[in-house]
């Protein structure tokens, strides 16, 4: 008899409502980019100048039509000054802290 091999561990998503699905994914991605985008203050032709992106690409990325490359996913994300986690849905990252030694 063969032996198994290990299964590999599943990827765990870290936001579990998006699920595995492309376009529950899509739908969560385009809620938090209008989220964002409204909490700015700006509009989806605003947005779209300044991550570079188009205006109409913008709206269907919102609309949850498509979701955004890990490129695009960046330009947004630098844009809107959210973090990824914010951008698929989540709850902000708390902000990270420095442990400085003390020489004693």
């Amino acid at each position: 008899m063969k032996e198994r091999a290990p299964s590999r561990p599943r990827a765990v998503s870290h936001v579990s409502h998006a699920g595995d699905d492309p376009h529950t994914f899509a739908v969560v991605v385009g809620e938090g980019v209008r989220r964002a985008r409204q909490a700015n203050g700006w509009t989806q032709v605003e947005l779209a100048e300044a991550a570079g992106l188009s205006p109409n690409y913008v709206a269907r990325l919102e609309r949850g039509e498509l979701g955004p490359s890990f490129y695009v996913a960046n330009q947004l994300c630098e844009t809107l000054e959210i973090d990824l986690n914010e951008l698929l849905g989540g709850e902000a990252a708390p902000a990270r802290t420095t442990r400085r030694r003390l020489i004693g």
